[in-house]
């Protein structure tokens, strides 16, 4: 008689997180959507740059050769590694500190890159539903305050974003769903599928791989979230295919139709689905597709500065950026400092326009690839008996085969960018590398910015998140001298 109930004990993974509170395949599939693709919204100018047959072929083919070696290294890696910090973690493993605080730094640069475009083109199509415009001082405060509301959305933490991000992944493509359906009692002639452009050749070519690399990257970004994942080396191989076969197919199937609703290329820029939509659907479907559109990229910016933030707060729980940007609510475990740093950056970047972001994010984009695959395949010859729940099913020599269409992608967009952008990369990355000097400097000389350790740190009376893990790179660093290569 006597005794109480006995209380349910709470499984917790190894970082200490409660396993109800950890990222499950939907919220994971969702988050990786759109840290990714997000939809076809804002894609449509690929029509007017090659035509439909080349956009078909190439959305069938690119996520191949590109998407799926990005995923499933990702996968491996994540589920090998499941802590957060992604590439940051796994190329100071790979090589040393250097490369690790480089791998976090590309893929940093390249997160801050595409943030930057998504207030501009929210405001866009939130516009297009009142069909108004806004002088350039209101135009900015509408973008300030669409900064301000992803970076409180994010504050509620991953688990939050992730839910979001799935339930939106559903929700944004269902006007483009009925887009499709209509276009089938509509549409009489399909021959545009079989038709491309050829004038101006080489421009308009060579965009179009940009585009393809720009809209069916990403896939990497999730693993700077691995450690909040419930039973990584499950949910991650399973989230990311789903989120790599429905990223793909929403970016082709609209295209395919689309083109065919309306099949004067000419027509074809950023946010025509909606004017498609309309053709067959009224303006009923106009202003749902225009909404969805709006919704999508607000989505994609949540979706991308989460994991932009736990990049950087990956960095410093290995100490490899100033230790403050590690501290984490108490309670919903969201990188607050981390958030607000990103915050920052973008809002005074929102003003600039895709044309100027778009060369320079893919040139971080593929550095980034680059250095992850040389990362996979150096793991799997110095670390061989590394515990890996999911591994690539290919052994050294066939993941070399496996990777090379992406090296040999990656190597032709950097030898397509102009002179300018490749200034630019190289200015961004030199920057990049003073600042590891400075900071490991800083580190040897005992400068409190560098050495405090996060559970120190107070915010607002608060201290952070207690992780229950000791740093991967400081456990390889204790269990074998290594040199630096």
């Amino acid at each position: 008689m006597g005794g109480g109930k006995k209380k349910k004990e709470v499984q917790v993974n190894a970082h200490g997180i409660p396993e109800g509170q950890l990222l499950g395949a939907l919220a994971l599939s969702g988050l990786i959507y759109f840290t990714a693709a997000g939809g076809a919204y804002g894609a449509e100018s690929v029509i007017n740059s090659v035509g439909p047959l080349p956009v078909i072929i190439g959305h069938a083919i690119f996520p191949f050769c590109w998407s799926v070696p990005i995923g499933l290294a990702t996968c491996e890696l994540s589920t090998a590694y499941p802590c957060d910090g992604g590439l940051t973690v796994w190329a100071a493993l790979a090589f040393n500190e250097f490369w690790g605080f480089m791998g976090g730094f590309f893929a940093i640069v390249e997160g801050v890159a595409n943030l930057a475009i998504f207030p501009t083109v929210t405001l866009d199509y939130i516009l297009d539903l009142y069909e108004g415009e806004l002088s350039p001082v209101m135009s900015w405060i509408g973008k300030a305050l669409i900064c301000c509301l992803v970076a409180y959305l994010n504050m509620q933490g991953v688990n939050f974003v992730g839910r979001s991000s799935y339930l939106l992944s559903v929700l944004i493509n269902i006007p483009i769903i009925i887009m499709c359906v209509l276009a089938l009692f509509y549409v009489k002639d399909y021959s545009p599928w079989l038709q491309s452009r050829q004038n101006d050749y080489d421009t308009n070519w060579t965009f179009f791989l940009g585009i393809l690399v720009f809209n069916l990257s990403g896939y990497d970004n999730v693993g700077s979230v691995a450690g909040q994942v419930k039973n990584p080396g499950v949910t991650m191989p399973k989230a990311m295919m789903w989120a790599i076969i429905s990223g793909s197919l929403t970016f082709l199937i609209p295209l395919m139709f689309g083109a065919v609703i309306d099949p004067n290329f000419s027509h074809w820029h950023a946010g025509h689905f909606a004017v498609a939509g309309e053709m067959v659907g009224g303006k009923a479907l106009f202003y749902s597709l225009v909404l969805a559109a709006a919704a999508s990229r607000l989505t994609h910016f949540m979706a991308e500065l989460c994991t932009n933030a736990f990049f950087l707060q990956g960095m410093a729980d290995e100490r490899l950026a100033p230790p403050i940007f590690g501290w984490k609510h108490p309670v919903v475990r969201a990188p607050w400092v981390s958030i607000l740093a990103n915050f920052v950056i973008v809002l005074s970047m929102c003003t600039l326009s895709l044309p100027e972001i778009f060369e320079f994010s893919n040139a971080f984009t593929v550095a980034g690839v680059m250095l992850m695959l040389v990362v996979i395949i150096k793991l799997r010859i110095t670390h061989p008996d590394i515990p890996r729940p999911y591994a690539i099913p290919v052994g050294t020599v066939g993941l070399i085969v496996f990777f090379l269409p992406c090296f040999f992608l990656s190597v032709y967009v950097l030898l397509c960018l102009s002179l300018f952008t490749v200034s630019i990369c190289t200015g961004v990355t030199l920057s990049g590398m003073l600042v590891h000097y400075a900071l490991e400097e800083a580190k040897a000389v005992g400068w409190s910015g560098m050495t405090v350790r996060v559970e120190d740190i107070e915010i607002l009376g608060t201290r952070s998140f207690q992780e229950q893990t000791v740093s991967l790179i400081d456990r390889e660093r204790n269990a074998t001298p290594r040199s630096d290569v």
